[in-house]
């Protein structure tokens, strides 16, 4: 597992650079981003979430083979139906972007959504309001989807408590879900050092919890640790858990308090891993395309000193 390892090493060195430069980045896509406290808990979440933000944005075309996960979806165990508000989310990013006839509606969405939060953190949400986005998929996220900010109050603060859900527009399918706070109290949000050589602590809480969850499809092979980070001012530790039956998935912990503050599910891993590769060829296509420009260049006053 050495490149997870390294995969893991440059998830790391980019989180800290975007948090540092952003702030209260939020780990979910589009101009959400700016509202949620959510801090950057997924890097590729938060890379979608730039590059949306730079109107950088295009439909990429999907098949799927699965009907829409609103037909005939099964609760999770312990759900009711909470009394919540679906609203369309008033952000300026969204305005312009809405749902297609093959997409789920706003409201099967939103009590998807719902299903998933209660599901990963047993979170009713009677009362809350839900703002809901829709976007068609980005450059750096090429599926539609839909996302949720729940909030409890009346107002909608980047400092309010929040949970976050991201699901696939078509199918439903869970992509990620979120917890974000803001801290009572003032805590160290560098890199832990000892815990990076010894994260053997979160690797158990991770295992325990995926199995509890059942986010890899059954039993856990193995954990690895992804990179710390912080989310507002509460930091963070990522771990990655890979199943016996090949899913994975990455679960973010507080370092504060051990709570569980984000879950990338397995279509969301997979689809970071596909785009993360598209990166690397694109990135080496360039390298090579600059140096046969340079060879060429040089040969050229090669010949011309030659005359």
């Amino acid at each position: 597992m050495r490149e997870n390892r390294k995969v893991g090493k440059n998830r790391m060195e980019r989180k800290m650079r975007k948090n540092k430069g952003a702030g209260i980045l939020a780990a979910v896509t589009g101009a959400f981003a700016l509202v949620c406290g959510c801090a950057a808990m997924f890097s590729g979440m938060a890379e979608a979430a730039a590059a949306a933000d730079m109107g950088r944005t295009e439909r990429i075309p999907t098949v799927y083979n699965l009907p829409a996960a609103a037909q005939g979806q099964t609760a999770p165990e312990g759900y009711s139906k909470a009394s919540y508000t679906a609203v369309s989310d008033p952000l300026e990013y969204y305005r312009d972007k809405k749902p297609t006839e093959n997409d789920l509606t706003q409201e099967e969405a939103a009590e998807i959504g719902a299903q998933l939060l209660w599901r990963l953190f047993e979170v009713r949400l009677d009362g809350a309001t839900v703002y809901m986005g829709y976007d068609n998929g980005t450059e750096t996220f090429p599926r539609a989807f839909w996302s949720g900010d729940v909030r409890f109050g009346t107002n909608r603060r980047p400092e309010d408590n929040c949970y976050t859900f991201m699901i696939d527009a078509v199918t439903g399918e869970g992509f990620l879900a979120t917890y974000g706070r803001t801290l009572s109290v003032k805590v160290d949000l560098g890199l832990d050092a000892a815990l990076a050589k010894d994260p053997g602590e979160y690797m158990k809480l991770a295992k325990e919890f995926a199995e509890k969850k059942n986010l890899v499809g059954g039993a856990v092979k193995e954990c690895v640790y992804n990179c710390q980070g912080y989310s507002s001012n509460d930091p963070t530790i990522t771990i990655d858990v890979y199943g016996v039956s090949g899913e994975r998935a990455s679960i973010t912990f507080s370092r504060y308090d051990r709570a569980v503050l984000g879950i990338s599910l397995d279509a969301n891993e997979k689809i970071m891993e596909m785009m993360q590769k598209l990166w690397e060829q694109n990135a080496a296509e360039m390298d090579n395309n600059m140096a046969g420009g340079i060879t060429g260049n040089a040969e050229e006053i090669t010949e011309l000193k030659a005359k």
